[in-house]
């Protein structure tokens, strides 16, 4: 009953003080939110400004090679937006998804992720990508870098709108370009590539696209692999998984966008949230890459969705931030909302003066 009668009391304060309380309450929740943003440490700054430096060098050296950028659709100038349409464009991807991924905030998420896991120098992790969001899928890699993982890569050369489709600067260019600057290391380069596209060969594309792509393979110095059928894919990347027999199987799958090997064609692993995804998620997680990986007691990073996980992360959408913003509390937000309309419910925002035939002369 004291708590009562002592709110009571706050409420027949008078207004101005009404106003005072609720001013200092609401900026307690709001401090109280803010504190829970996490600066980035020492290493993560470091991370930071290299994925920054990286873009820097790429976009300087697509330039010189005489490729036409667009600033508009890359604002940050990160190299890693492609062009809308192309010969070896596979499906329609979201401009805004695709600057997203290239947010250097990504590489320092994934150095936290590969550290809830667990994971320490030597480890072994294998990372399978298509091409649609390079920005990201070159994060991983730094980070994987940065906290002296050994990554077993492997990545489908088909992309998206706005990915690394232009055909011109595919993956393995603009690979080749990071590593000549130092900024990807040559433990980096992947077992093997795909095609992409429908079921991971090429279909869909036509074959002036599977001969550029497999060109730009070929000039990389690494395999490309045909598969007949989707189940071969998927069969290939789980051995990539498993390991040769020599060396235990790889601590963390990271899935980096939408190959079909990866999701696979089983609709239950269209509900699949990204982020981490535990090993007891495997029966509901599909018939590709990420299902058998979970049921096989691999843990899956699934970075997909990008707007839902930007959101849940703290990293901007639609412009960048310098740092990951706090996550929400919808517990202080109630409260927040809850005290200020009790104290707009129990506030009399102006009096009368006089009688009724005074009644024209309100006091605001």
């Amino acid at each position: 009953m004291r708590r009562f009668r002592r709110l009571g009391a706050l409420l027949g304060t008078g207004a101005p003080a009404r106003l005072m309380l609720l001013t200092a309450a609401l900026c307690a929740l709001w401090a109280a939110q803010s504190a829970q943003k996490t600066p980035l440490s020492v290493e993560e700054s470091r991370l930071y400004h290299k994925v920054e430096s990286a873009q820097a060098f790429l976009w300087d050296a697509l330039e010189q090679g005489g490729i036409s950028l667009d600033v508009k659709a890359d604002p940050y100038r990160s190299g890693f937006i492609g062009v809308e349409w192309s010969v070896t464009t596979t499906t329609l991807g979201s401009l805004e998804a695709k600057r997203c991924a290239t947010d250097p905030l990504w590489a320092v998420r994934a150095l936290r992720w590969f550290d809830a896991q667990g994971l320490r120098e030597g480890d072994r992790i294998a990372v399978l990508a298509s091409s649609s969001f390079p920005g990201l899928l070159y994060s991983v890699l730094a980070a994987a870098e940065a906290r002296g993982l050994r990554v077993d890569l492997a990545v489908s050369l088909g992309s998206s709108t706005w990915g690394a489709n232009r055909p011109e600067a595919p993956w393995p260019v603009l690979a080749g370009i990071l590593r000549r600057g130092g900024f990807l290391g040559l433990d980096a380069k992947p077992a093997f590539y795909t095609l992409g596209g429908e079921e991971e060969n090429g279909f869909g594309m036509p074959e002036e696209a599977r001969a550029l792509l497999a060109e730009a393979a070929r000039l990389d110095d690494v395999e490309l692999f045909r598969n007949a059928t989707l189940d071969e894919a998927v069969d290939r990347k789980m051995r990539l998984i498993g390991g040769d027999g020599s060396e235990p199987p790889a601590k963390l799958v990271v899935s980096v966008g939408g190959s079909e090997g990866n999701i696979g064609t089983d609709p239950a692993a269209m509900s699949l949230m990204s982020g981490v995804l535990a090993p007891g998620e495997g029966p509901h997680a599909g018939n590709g890459v990420i299902g058998m990986a979970l049921r096989a007691g691999r843990p899956v990073l699934y970075l997909l969705n990008l707007r839902v996980l930007a959101e849940a992360e703290g990293i901007g959408w639609e412009e960048r931030r310098p740092e990951f913003a706090a996550r929400g509390s919808a517990m202080a937000s109630v409260l927040g909302l809850a005290l200020f309309s009790l104290v707009m419910a129990t506030h009399r925002r102006w009096t009368w003066e006089g009688g009724p035939e005074e009644e024209g002369s309100a006091e605001l």
